[in-house]
C-alpha cells in the first residue's frame, strides 16, 4: 500500500492534470481568460516543478532547467500580454526558453543512445540523428541562401520537426515507463505542436486571445504535474533510456525518422520558401531510409546473433551448436565434450546466483583457453558446457580443462574450488546431434558417478551402468518413502571411536549401508551421491536421527551404558529452521540425555551466513548436542567453520593421517597447536598402524577410529563388543526400514 507522503504528492500530481483539462475546456469557451491562464500556468508549473524537485530528491538536473524554461516562456507570455504585441524582449525569451528544451532533448537522446548495447547499433543510429540534424541545416542554410523573407520560420518549424520525430522514436522504442516519464513526453509533444503552429503563422510566441494558448496551458501544467509525481525520480534517469523494447518493436521508432523529410517540405511550402532545391526533400529521404534499412537489417543480425548464443557467456548456445555441427565438413573426425561442472548447485545456492554466474564466466575463459582455436565452445544452460572438436584434440581439450580447474577461482573476495566431469563422444557417419549428445550424456554422467573431476570416453557398455544408476535412484526413493519392501533396506554400523591414551572405547560414529536384494550389501560411495543428485538429503537424515535415537534408547533400556554416537548432518538438514526444535523434541521423548548425541558437520557442505545452521547449532550446544567437524584438512572453509559454529572437535580427515607416513608431519603438528590454542580436541580417522597412532599420540592428538582398533560393527557386535559382555535378548543387528546414519567411505 502506497504510504501517505506519497500517496498525497501522487494525488496532487493527478489533481493538477485534472486542472489542465478543466481549463483547456474553459480557454476554449472564453478566448479573453486565455492570457491570463497562460500566466497563471506557467506559474504554477514552475512552482510545481521546484516543489517537486524538493520533495523528491531527483538526481538528474533536467527538472531544475525545465522549470527555468517555463519561466522564461511564462515571462515572455506576461510582455505580450502588458504590451498587446509581440517585442524582442518577448521573442528573445521564447528563443532562450527553446535553446534550454533543446539542450534537455539532445542530452536524454545521448544518454539513450549510450545505453545501446552493441556499438554497430549504436554507430547506426547516431548515423542517423546526425542525417536529421544535418537535413535540418540544410533547410535552414538553403532558406537563408536564396533570402527567404520567412528565414526565423523555416529554422524553427524544422527544429520542432526533427524533435517530434526524435519524441515518437523514443516514446515508441523504450518500454516501462513511469507516470512522470509519460506526462514528459506527452508535454514536451504539445509544446512542440504549440511552438510550431505559431511558427508557419511567422510568430514565436501566440498572440492574445489565440486557440494555441490553449496548447501552451495544457503542455505548462502536464510539466507540472510530472514532477509532483513520485516517478519523476527515474523520469531522466539512465535506467529509463536503457529498458528499450524488443528489436522488432524498436524499428518501428524509425517510422518517424523516415517521415522527416516530408515534414521539412511541408514546413517550406508553409513558410512560402518555394525556392528551396527540389531535390533536397526526395534525396534527404533517399539516405535516411536507406540507413534505416541497414539499422533493420543490423538488428535482424543482432536477433540471429542473440538467438544463437546464450546471453550470459556469449558461447554458442544449443541453437548456435546445431548450426556449427551442421556446417562441419563431411568426412571430418569430430568428437564432442559434454562438461558438467560438479558442485555447481551448491555454490549458487550457498552464495547466490549472482557469485555463481561469475563463476561461470571465469570458467568460460578457461574452458575457451583449453579449446583454442580448433574447436567450438558452447553453454547448454545452466553449468552445463559442450565443445566441439577435432576427434584427435578432444582428449587433449578435457586435460588442459580440468587441469585449469586445479587452481582456485576468486569470486567478490571468495576462493572457491571446482572440478567438472566429462564425458567424451566420437560422431561417426550420418550420426546425428542428438544421438551425440546422449553417448555424451552417459560418458558425463559415468564420469560422475565414478567421482567427478575426470573425463571418460562413451564405450557401449556405459549404458548398462548408466541404467542401473537410473534404477538405483528410483529404488533410494522407494526405500527411504517406504512405499516398497522389495528394493531392501538401510543397515546401520557403528565403528568405535578410541581415547588413543588408554585404548578406552569412548563413543561411536554411526555408519550407513544398503542392504539391496539384488546387489548385496552397497558401501555408501555406491548410493550417497544418488541421494544427493536426487534431492533427498534431507530425507535421509530424518531417518538417520530417528533410528539412531531409537537405537540408543533401546540400549539403555537393555541396561547398557549410553556412549554417545555421532551422526553426519547434510547442508540441506542443517538450512532446515526447524532441525533444533526436532532433535531435541525427539531426545526428549525417547528419555535421552542430550550428551548422547553428536553432530557432525563436514567442510565440503559450504554453508552461507544467511542460513539458520548458526542459530540451529548453537541452540543444540547450548542443550549438550556436541557438534564435530568431519573431514578436516581436506576443504578450504574450516577457519571460517570454527569462526562460525560452536564446533567442540575436529575429525582429521584419512588422507592426512595416511600423509604421516610421507612426512607431512608438520601439517599435522600445526593443526594440532591451533586446536590447542582454539581449546579444541581432534580425532584422527582412519588410523590403520600403531605407528601412525603412536606418531599421532606424539603430536598431541587424543583421540582416533579407524581399522587399527574396529571395523564398522552391526548393532548387536557393537553392543556386545563396545557397551557389553553380550547381546541382549530383543535386540537385532539392523534396523527394518530407512534407518541409518552415514559418512563417507574413507572413514571405514
Amino acid at each position: 500500500m502506497t504510504s501517505g507522503p506519497v500517496a498525497s504528492r501522487t494525488g496532487a500530481a493527478w489533481l493538477l492534470l485534472a486542472l489542465t483539462l478543466a481549463t483547456a475546456v474553459v480557454l476554449a469557451l472564453q478566448p479573453q481568460l486565455r492570457s491570463v491562464a497562460t500566466v497563471t500556468a506557467g506559474v504554477l508549473s514552475v512552482g510545481a516543478i521546484l516543489l517537486g524537485v524538493a520533495w523528491h530528491r531527483p538526481k538528474a538536473l533536467a527538472w531544475p532547467f525545465l522549470a527555468l524554461m517555463i519561466a522564461a516562456w511564462t515571462v515572455s507570455a506576461v510582455l505580450v500580454y502588458a504590451q498587446g504585441r509581440i517585442e524582442t524582449p518577448a521573442v528573445a525569451l521564447v528563443w532562450f526558453g527553446q535553446a534550454i528544451a533543446a539542450a534537455v532533448t539532445v542530452h536524454a537522446v545521448v544518454t539513450g543512445e549510450k545505453q545501446t548495447g552493441r556499438s554497430s547499433t549504436a554507430w547506426l543510429d547516431g548515423v542517423l540523428i546526425a542525417t536529421v540534424g544535418l537535413l535540418v541545416g540544410v533547410q535552414i542554410v538553403a532558406a537563408e541562401t536564396i533570402g527567404s523573407t520567412n528565414w526565423t520560420t523555416v529554422v524553427v518549424a524544422s527544429v520542432d520537426v526533427a524533435l517530434m520525430s526524435m519524441l515518437v522514436r523514443f516514446a515508441v522504442s523504450r518500454r516501462v515507463m513511469g507516470p512522470a516519464s509519460l506526462l514528459v513526453l506527452a508535454a514536451a509533444f504539445v509544446a512542440i505542436v504549440y511552438d510550431l503552429s505559431s511558427a508557419v503563422q511567422g510568430r514565436r510566441v501566440a498572440l492574445p486571445g489565440e486557440t494555441s494558448q490553449i496548447l501552451a496551458v495544457v503542455f505548462m501544467l502536464m510539466f507540472g504535474a510530472a514532477a509532483l509525481h513520485p516517478s519523476m525520480v527515474d523520469a531522466f534517469g539512465s535506467g529509463t533510456f536503457a529498458r528499450r523494447r524488443r528489436p522488432s518493436t524498436a524499428l518501428l521508432g524509425l517510422l518517424p525518422l523516415v517521415l522527416v523529410p516530408s515534414g521539412v517540405a511541408w514546413v517550406a511550402d508553409a513558410s512560402g520558401a518555394e525556392n528551396l532545391p527540389p531535390w533536397m526533400v526526395p534525396g534527404a529521404g533517399a539516405v535516411i531510409a536507406g540507413l534505416c534499412l541497414l539499422r533493420g537489417s543490423d538488428a535482424l543480425r543482432s536477433s540471429e546473433y542473440l538467438a544463437e548464443h546464450d546471453p550470459l557467456t556469449d558461447l554458442a548456445n544449443r541453437r548456435g551448436l546445431a548450426r556449427a555441427f551442421e556446417e562441419t565438413p563431411a568426412g571430418r573426425d569430430l568428437s564432442l565434450l559434454l562438461i558438467d561442472i560438479d558442485e555447481f548447485k551448491q555454490v549458487n545456492d550457498t552464495h547466490g546466483h549472482d557469485v555463481g554466474d561469475a563463476l561461470l564466466l571465469q570458467l568460460r575463459d578457461r574452458l575457451v583457453r583449453a579449446t583454442g582455436s580448433s574447436g567450438l565452445a558452447a553453454r547448454l544452460g545452466g553449468d552445463e558446457f559442450v565443445v566441439l572438436a577435432p576427434a584427435s584434440e578432444a582428449a587433449g581439450v578435457a586435460e588442459r580443462f580440468l587441469n585449469s580447474l586445479q587452481d582456485p577461482v576468486v569470486v567478490e573476495g571468495l576462493v572457491l574450488r571446482t572440478g567438472a566431469s566429462v564425458g567424451i563422444a566420437e560422431a561417426s557417419e550420418d550420426m546425428p546431434l542428438a544421438e551425440l549428445l546422449t553417448h555424451a550424456d552417459v560418458a558425463m554422467y559415468a564420469a560422475k558417478a565414478a567421482g567427478g573431476s575426470r573425463a571418460m570416453v562413451f564405450h557401449p557398455q556405459m549404458r548398462i551402468e548408466v541404467a542401473r544408476c537410473f534404477t538405483l535412484s528410483s529404488q533410494i526413493r522407494q526405500l527411504l518413502g517406504n512405499d516398497n519392501p522389495d528394493v531392501g533396506r538401510l543397515e546401520i554400523k557403528y565403528q568405535p571411536l578410541v581415547d588413543l591414551r588408554t585404548g578406552e572405547m569412548v563413543g561411536g560414529e554411526a555408519l550407513v549401508r544398503w542392504q539391496h536384494p539384488d546387489h548385496g550389501l552397497l558401501a555408501p560411495d555406491a548410493f550417497l551421491g544418488l541421494v544427493n543428485s536426487n534431492n533427498l538429503d534431507a530425507e535421509l537424515d530424518a531417518a538417520v536421527l530417528h533410528d539412531v535415537l531409537t537405537q540408543l534408547a533401546r540400549w539403555r533400556d537393555q541396561g547398557l551404558p549410553i556412549l554417545p554416537i555421532s551422526v553426519n548432518l547434510t547442508r540441506d538438514s542443517l538450512e532446515d529452521p526447524r532441525l533444533a526444535d526436532r532433535v531435541l523434541a525427539a531426545l526428549s521423548a525417547l528419555g535421552l540425555p542430550t550428551s548422547a548425541l553428536r553432530l557432525e558437520i563436514t567442510e565440503h557442505d559450504q554453508l552461507s551466513a544467511e542460513t539458520p545452521a548458526q542459530h540451529t547449532l548453537a541452540v543444540l550446544d547450548a542443550a549438550g548436542v556436541l557438534v564435530y567437524l568431519d573431514d578436516y584438512g581436506t576443504g578450504y572453509t574450516s577457519l571460517d567453520y570454527l569462526h562460525r559454529f560452536p564446533v567442540h572437535m575436529l575429525k582429521l580427515d584419512r588422507s592426512v593421517v595416511t600423509s604421516l607416513d610421507s612426512g607431512q608431519v608438520q601439517l599435522v603438528a600445526a593443526v594440532s597447536a591451533m586446536a590447542a590454542t582454539l581449546d579444541l580436541e581432534i580425532l584422527a580417522e582412519g588410523i590403520e598402524t600403531p605407528d601412525q597412532r603412536d606418531q599421532l599420540l606424539e603430536l598431541g592428538i587424543h583421540y582416533g577410529q579407524g581399522y587399527l582398533f574396529s571395523r564398522p560393527l552391526t548393532a548387536g557386535q557393537y553392543a556386545q563388543t563396545v557397551l557389553g559382555p553380550a547381546e541382549r535378548p530383543g535386540e537385532g543387528p539392523t534396523v527394518p526400514g530407512p534407518r541409518a546414519a552415514r559418512t563417507p567411505e574413507s572413514s571405514h
